[in-house]
């Protein structure tokens, strides 16, 4: 963790609330990032980054630097508030999480091979096929690709073990090669 952060946690614990719009500030763009890989609504975008930062005031006494630095902590506060907002709100199935024989009709290295050349791929292509994948694969292709976050940040973040995010990253790989392919 920055001093910075230690220092404005320390002085928003010990009573001097207004260095919490410090912290706010510091982190407001990553986190409305990430909430955006999630949540396709703007107006939501911004409640979700409200309600986290609300929460993160709530629960900054129990942060603990041993386990992960405040930027990752910060943003596994933002993914289950994210995940809370989505419940209820069903996200429709891509047609890909059905098909397992067309994901599997896709090799490993094919897909690994379409995602290292992707910056031949428009960046408008790239984001809609994005879009057609889960929320939480979204944000899983953010905050290792984007944010080059690693697998063991994300797992803290999303409660996952990193061998596992390592196979569903695998798996989505394979999924915006069939859907960029598909739209060529």
């Amino acid at each position: 963790m920055q001093t910075t952060d230690e220092m404005y946690i320390q002085r928003v614990l010990a009573g001097r609330t207004e260095d919490f719009r410090l912290l706010i500030r510091r982190y407001q763009a990553c986190i409305q990032a990430l909430v955006g890989r999630m949540i396709p609504r703007v107006e939501d975008v911004e409640d979700v980054v409200q309600d986290t930062f609300v929460a993160v005031y709530r629960n900054l006494a129990s942060y603990d630097a041993t386990k992960a630095s405040f930027p990752t902590w910060l943003s596994r506060i933002a993914y289950y508030t994210a995940i809370h907002h989505l419940r209820g709100r069903r996200e429709p199935m891509a047609y890909l999480d059905d098909n397992e024989s067309l994901l599997a009709s896709v090799s490993n290295d094919e897909a690994d091979h379409f995602w290292e050349e992707s910056q031949e791929v428009e960046a408008d292509r790239l984001d809609e096929a994005l879009m057609q994948l889960k929320s939480e694969e979204r944000l899983l292709v953010h905050l290792f690709y984007y944010e080059e976050k690693s697998l063991a940040e994300i797992g803290y973040i999303l409660g996952v073990e990193p061998g596992t995010l390592a196979t569903r990253l695998c798996r989505i790989r394979k999924k915006l090669y069939i859907i960029i392919k598909e739209r060529r």
